[in-house]
């Protein structure tokens, strides 16, 4: 296999080889109307390298002094074979020009030796197709035969030793990638320092020169060590640095930060003990403190303190990239605009609607190499499509005193036509019930047949993880037997819930829900779903979302192996005939749902 190194010598000897067929090149370009007089004598230039070319053009002083001022004259004198877009001195601006001489080597080399030339031999005929070329900085130029990144030519194809030229009548402006950009924010230094907190650099082997092997180690002739992120790799799931892709960035400023910090903290109470009723084992048992971090993305132990502070940070940066391949992202980008409810799609794969609240809230915008920023004064997001997402357990799982649940989908055709079943369905609840990827619809049963003693009442228990500290409406939507079978009898059935959760003083407690209902009258409203009592009859033959009211977990369960539960059993026994022909003996149930204050507030009511 030829190395890289070897691979270049190789196109530079052939590239001498050919010098014929370049004279006879320049000669049928100089036809060009545009392109000035090429040097008399080519095949003299030929014989000198880049860096001696470019020493002897009266046009190019400029070129010439930023290459001595950044020691880059050595690499255009090196056996290294470029191609080169150069800008003629009337093209750098006196101001730039002083810029760029008055920064440091790595700014000249990066933003303007490298912004202009790139390896291997790229000429210009009547032939060429458009094309992008990628420089040495890996920024990427629209080159054409009349342009290069916009720019025509004073002179094109001009030959040498280790490469070719051409001479352009303007400056590339460099730009930044997005992850660049983050060094240099202003005004936002939260999420400056917290993205950077988490910066790595890494050994690039592919562009790094390798070296013999030393004590069985391989090592390099020449190190190429890059920079990388764990935040925008596992957490924003974007590559910021690849000039591949177009993103656009919501940064928020210092202002938006610390009020969506303010927001999203209270969420994530966590206590240093967690007792919890693991329905699995049947006991009380005790959890610590342990949850996903933003540094890894692996489990650690941590307090309670850096937890919470790690989870707020890191739902706030979540969602702030967007690729351009998703086409309703457009308006982010400045291609048309957001109507009230339109949505976006984040790198992380989350959906957010209202989108035009984040162009409204827009102080600035910036270009970058591999797309834009919008700098924000608000992050509008709405909390149940971000940090506090509605809980949704669509089937128990686990269960007591019953050894077989049956799972039961029935075909979306079956149900055609049949629209009083589900009169009763507030339209929040159709999206889970009805998913667009499926074509059934599901719930789970359980048969007084599987529970085991003759006397005992049929009972779910539910694990609901990833609670956090806050409140929310529990709903359960149960399910009659004519879902499956239009000819059952229609029986009304008896149902009472408890909910087990841990207290802030790590204290196990068991709430009937909803809180504060009586304990002695059952009755039956005309939506199935008393308020005012313990025991729910339901609306015998229809679905019924039971709305257990809202109930505010005072300590944080995400991320926990800890969880909180909800018990569903009847009251009645079965034990006598009667009971068995006047009251349905089945649970069935297609979900449990916990829906966040704020979004049930919102849309309970559609």
């Amino acid at each position: 296999m030829i190395s890289k190194i070897n691979k270049r010598h190789l196109i530079g000897l052939s590239f001498i080889i050919c010098h014929l067929s370049f004279s006879m090149m320049l000669t049928s370009c100089a036809d060009y109307a545009d392109y000035n007089t090429v040097p008399t004598d080519p095949q003299e230039a030929a014989n000198r390298t880049l860096w001696e070319n470019i020493t002897n053009d009266p046009q190019l002083t400029k070129f010439a002094a930023l290459a001595r001022q950044c020691n880059f004259s050595e690499t255009l004198n090196s056996p290294r074979f470029f191609t080169i877009w150069a800008p003629v001195d009337q093209a750098v601006s006196d101001e730039e020009y002083n810029r760029l001489m008055g920064s440091d080597s790595a700014t000249i080399v990066k933003q303007f030796m490298q912004q202009h030339i790139t390896e291997y031999n790229y000429p210009i005929s009547a032939a060429l197709d458009s094309t992008t070329i990628i420089s040495l900085n890996a920024k990427h130029h629209p080159f054409t035969r009349v342009s290069f990144d916009g720019y025509t030519y004073n002179d094109i194809n001009m030959p040498s030793a280790n490469g070719v030229m051409h001479k352009i009548n303007g400056l590339s402006k460099y730009y930044k990638n997005l992850y660049e950009n983050i060094d240099d924010l202003v005004g936002c230094d939260s999420i400056k320092n917290y993205i950077q907190k988490y910066d790595e650099y890494y050994l690039d082997v592919n562009a790094s020169v390798v070296g013999p092997l030393v004590d069985g180690k391989q090592t390099y002739l020449d190190s190429v060590m890059k920079k990388r992120n764990n935040i925008i790799r596992n957490i924003m799931r974007a590559d910021l640095e690849d000039e591949d892709s177009t993103f656009c960035m919501v940064i928020p400023d210092d202002q938006a930060w610390n009020e969506a910090y303010g927001r999203i903290h209270p969420n994530y109470n966590y206590i240093a003990k967690m007792d919890y009723m693991d329905i699995t084992k049947k006991t009380t048992v005790a959890s610590s403190t342990t949850a996903t971090t933003a540094k890894a993305d692996k489990a650690v132990e941590t307090t309670t303190v850096e937890l919470q502070d790690s989870l707020t940070r890191r739902n706030i940066v979540t969602n702030l990239v967007f690729s351009n391949w998703y086409q309703p992202n457009s308006p982010l980008f400045g291609q048309g605009i957001f109507a009230p409810g339109d949505s976006a799609l984040s790198t992380r794969g989350n959906f957010l609607t209202d989108m035009q609240e984040v162009v409204a809230h827009t102080t600035a915008t910036a270009e970058m190499s591999n797309g834009m920023t919008r700098t924000v004064d608000n992050l509008p997001y709405h909390s149940w499509e971000t940090y506090l997402k509605p809980i949704v357990v669509t089937t128990p799982a686990q269960t007591l005193k019953v050894s077989r649940l049956t799972q039961h989908n029935i075909p979306l055709e079956n149900l055609a036509g049949r629209d009083s079943l589900f009169s009763k369905v507030p339209e929040m609840f159709r999206q889970w019930l009805f998913p667009q990827t499926s074509r059934f619809f599901s719930y789970i049963a359980v048969d007084s047949a599987n529970i085991d003693g003759t006397t005992g009442k049929p009972e779910f228990n539910f694990i609901l993880r990833d609670v956090c500290s806050a409140t929310y409406h529990i709903y359960v939507v149960t399910v009659p037997e004519q879902v499956n079978d239009e000819t059952a009898a229609v029986k009304p059935y008896y149902l009472r819930f408890y909910l087990s959760w841990t207290d802030a003083d790590n204290k196990q407690q068991y709430t009937v829900l909803p809180q504060g209902a009586k304990t002695s009258s059952e009755v039956t409203t005309d939506n199935g779903t008393s308020t005012a009592t313990v025991t729910y009859l339901g609306d015998p033959g229809r679905v019924n979302v039971i709305d257990l009211g809202e109930f505010t977990f005072p300590a944080c369960y995400y991320g926990l192996e800890a969880y909180p539960s909800l018990m569903m059993m009847h009251t009645k026994t079965y034990t006598s005939s009667a009971n068995r022909k006047k009251y349905d003996q089945q649970m069935r149930v297609a979900g449990v749902y916990l829906i966040p204050k704020e979004y049930n507030d919102a849309f309970a009511n559609q």
